[in-house]
């Protein structure tokens, strides 16, 4: 269900009241507010995807729980107002804490950006004259950086309105991630934790915490000795697996019937627990700018720096097949929670702990095979895209801006073959090829190029007898290309196995699917041998 205009959508704010007091699009997640209130676990973990309305979900919870607002008017028609819980409204003090807003350029942004949130929450809370003891030491050396605020802070607040306060933490791990390979990044780390358990351990001041982020860490021991947090990942089902993102009934209340294939195929498919959810922030961004068309929304917001350093050896293989194939998957195991260590060194890291961060994150989705093993793949286009940028980013050094024109050159076959050879050549040059994978390295360079520009291309589709290496569909021509592996790096030899790559193509009739299409087939034989190619292209209907 969801309320207000339909055309008036906002993705730029992740505040309730925002969407409800300007009459926004709103999905109605207000469920997640009687699954907390209900939950009968003090602390709450909740480990989804970026941009899968976590801070929205923790916004609405804080405004519908606030005792120092009359909020009760926003939640008019939502789920949430006919729940059992709605007479908990306005009860509770919430103290919020917004992780994704800290500083995390260095220690000393860090340390300040987080005392003055502290700051800002203990004005929302006392006047100057109520401050007292360990809280008015605090505040009155400008130089106290001390983590163990957060649990002076929840005391306090407690004992003020003699009521304990729900706690409330929005990306808690964000600036753990963002730091692992900075010089200061262990120090970074402890501050977070030291922060973080002086509020969550012990003797606690808190009804209710609830945190959000994108994984579970390990080691830094965070969470080792609670004994009473609840941790809703995406591996498992909960009460909580509809209440990030969109489901596939929410989606057809949005979308006309005959665009739902397309945005299944661009933002689906991302699992939690038993559920399939759409991206919500990338459908909401298409809702926005239909003009525009389906594209990748959710890559455009950053992210993926981590998984490209980690994306080495057999790992970048295995995408490279996903990228090619999309049914291709990999059967590997998964762990709910993350040990940081690993993660900072691609060379050290165990694939069971890429494929987890790459599941976690949102990169790549799941499906359970049995209680030990899961198939990972790519979920869906708009994923595709962001592997494709990082399998080009890391294994080819950001080729893209150096091929546009020459694509763009095309129709001088010779000219564009000349150019296509060199740019290759000089894109490869410093990668080990192995004989054996020349081939393939070849296609899934160039499919990630065009998947990148683009270009609606397809890798190793049925067309005509046979299978074509990629076809590529543009508003000016069509083109299929066809790899070769050369035994000879001389250069008769390669032109040999191009000119044979087109032969190929012809006698499989590869241009089959396109044979009706007004506009202009380019037929591409691309030889290789190690760091070598040779490209050769005609004008379908032209002779070799």
């Amino acid at each position: 269900m969801f309320v207000g205009d339909k055309n008036r959508i906002n993705v730029s704010s992740s505040r309730f009241s925002d969407f409800i007091a300007n009459n926004n699009l709103y999905v109605d997640k207000t469920a997640f507010i009687e699954h907390v209130l209900q939950d009968a676990s003090t602390v709450l973990l909740f480990t989804r995807p970026r941009r899968m309305g976590k801070s929205l979900n923790m916004d609405t919870l804080a405004t519908f729980l606030d005792c120092m607002k009359s909020t009760a008017r926003l939640f008019k028609g939502l789920y949430v107002e006919t729940s059992p819980v709605f007479g908990q409204i306005n009860q509770y003090p919430v103290v919020y804490l917004d992780f994704v807003n800290l500083d995390s350029s260095n220690l000393e942004g860090l340390r300040r950006s987080f005392r003055r949130q502290i700051r800002e929450i203990i004005g929302k809370f006392f006047n100057p004259s109520e401050i007292k003891n360990n809280l008015k030491e605090y505040v009155d050396n400008p130089f106290d950086y001390s983590p163990d605020i957060l649990g002076v802070l929840l005391k306090a607040v407690a004992d003020h309105y003699q009521k304990e306060p729900f706690f409330i933490v929005d990306e808690y791990d964000k600036v753990i991630m963002d730091t692992l390979n900075h010089p200061e990044g262990d120090a970074i780390k402890n501050f977070i934790v030291n922060a973080l358990q002086g509020a969550l351990k012990g003797q606690t001041h808190f009804a209710k915490a609830v945190l959000t982020g994108v994984t579970r860490t390990t080691k830094e021991s965070l969470f080792s000795t609670l004994n009473n947090l609840e941790v809703y990942d995406i591996l498992h089902s909960s009460a909580y697996d509809a209440d990030f993102s969109l489901t596939e009934t929410e989606l057809t209340e949005l979308i006309p019937e005959n665009e739902i294939n397309g945005v299944r195929k661009w933002y689906n498919n991302m699992r939690v627990g038993d559920e399939l959810l759409y991206n919500i922030y990338s459908v909401m961004s298409y809702l926005n700018k239909p003009k525009a068309g389906l594209k990748g929304y959710w890559s455009m917001t950053g992210g993926g720096n981590l998984l490209s350093s980690l994306l080495v050896g057999k790992r970048a293989e295995v995408i490279a097949n996903m990228l090619n194939d999309n049914s291709y998957r990999c059967n590997t195991a998964l762990d709910y929670q993350v040990n940081m260590e690993h993660l900072k060194n691609g060379a050290n890291c165990s694939d069971i702990s890429f494929y987890t961060i790459a599941v976690q994150a949102g990169y790549l989705t799941f499906e359970q095979v049995n209680s030990c093993l899961y198939e990972v793949f790519i979920p869906n286009e708009e994923a595709k895209r962001v592997w494709a940028r990082l399998f080009l980013d890391t294994q080819y050094k950001d080729p893209i801006p150096k091929i546009i024109g020459i694509f763009g050159n095309i129709a001088d076959t010779k000219q564009f073959s000349e150019q296509l050879t060199d740019f290759a050549s000089m894109a490869l040059s410093y990668h080990d090829i192995v004989k054996d994978e020349a081939e393939r390295l070849y296609h899934v360079f160039f499919f990630a190029l065009l998947y990148m520009m683009g270009y609606d291309c397809q890798s190793n589709r049925e067309a005509g007898l046979g299978r074509a290496d990629i076809l590529l569909r543009t508003p000016q021509y069509n083109a299929i290309f066809e790899f070769k592996t050369s035994g000879s790096p001389k250069d008769e030899a390669l032109q040999k196995e191009a000119e044979e790559a087109i032969r190929q193509i012809d006698g499989q009739e590869y241009w089959h699917e396109v044979k009706d299409s007004p506009l202009p087939l380019y037929k591409i034989g691309i030889a290789c041998h190690g760091k070598k190619c040779f490209v050769k292209t005609i004008l379908h209907s032209s002779m070799i």
